[in-house]
């Protein structure tokens, strides 16, 4: 009878144990989370507006089509979309995928938000008139082709611009000497940087006082680069939070030759503002 007593009461104290440590697990996931996922909300704006759209460039023209408007959008800004996608569909941040779901179906519940993709306007349009401007945005691509950006430009709200995207550019590939991202702002202003072997990247972040919204700008010089530099933000948001807070900033990026293998390789920093 003892031994029966002293089996019954180990497995009872396994039992409990396992309980205790289960619930602990639980409870430590969910606080770990709470705090990161205060932090993602913080970062992107969602905690004071729930609506948040990726905006890719429009490649289309009038010269290339009798409609009064279009859409049409490159390879490179769809695989960008879908790192964005990847970082919002789900709650990316490192649990164990048993824990993540309890997480995903208990906490997040809690914080939902509408997230989407659209198309920037055609030419024809007057970009003011984008109704996803009234949520916060990750705006995908330079000025010459996304007209939400070149909105921002023209509200001198950003820091830094890519040579391409000045209004006399044209659409051909500059010579390297006249590669370079320009600083709008601050005490840096006129300033430029460059480089022989790099192809350069803005990743900005801005907060609209008069829309009230967060705007986060990737783009590149090329569409390869501009892909480049949506994966960096969505690896490494967690890292700027950290750095940066919830305060804007402007980086300009060098990246390495990305071509269409969508080899995706750390870039150097090249310049960081805190805006």
């Amino acid at each position: 009878m003892r031994k029966a007593g002293r089996v019954l009461l180990d497995i009872l104290t396994n039992v409990i144990a396992n309980v205790v440590f289960w619930i602990g697990l639980g409870v430590t996931a969910a606080a770990v989370v709470r705090v990161a996922q205060r932090r993602f909300r913080r970062f992107f704006g969602l905690d004071a507006n729930q609506q948040l759209a990726a905006c890719l460039s429009n490649l289309w023209t009038t010269a290339t089509s009798t409609r009064p408007r279009g859409y049409s959008v490159s390879l490179h800004e769809l695989r960008a979309s879908e790192a964005i996608t990847r970082l919002f569909g789900s709650a990316s941040f490192r649990l164990p995928d048993v824990v993540r779901g309890l997480v995903d179906a208990i906490y997040l519940g809690g914080h939902r938000y509408d997230f989407r993709t659209a198309v920037s306007p055609a030419p024809t349009d007057d970009p003011k008139n984008f109704p996803e401007l009234a949520g916060n945005l990750i705006v995908v691509g330079a000025a010459a082709r996304n007209r939400v950006r070149r909105l921002y430009l023209d509200e001198n709200l950003l820091s830094l611009r890519i040579s391409n995207e000045l209004p006399d550019a044209g659409p051909h590939q500059s010579p390297p000497d006249q590669r370079y991202v320009e600083v709008l702002t601050g005490a840096d202003v006129g300033r430029r940087v460059t480089s022989d072997s790099l192809e350069l990247a803005v990743v900005e972040k801005v907060r609209d006082t008069v829309r009230g919204t967060t705007v986060v700008f990737c783009l590149g010089r090329r569409g390869d680069t501009t892909w480049a530099a949506t994966e960096y933000l969505a690896r490494n948001w967690r890292a700027l939070q950290r750095e940066f807070g919830d305060a804007p900033f402007a980086l300009c990026l060098g990246f390495r030759e990305v071509g269409y293998g969508y080899d995706y390789h750390p870039p150097r920093r090249l310049l960081a503002l805190r805006t």
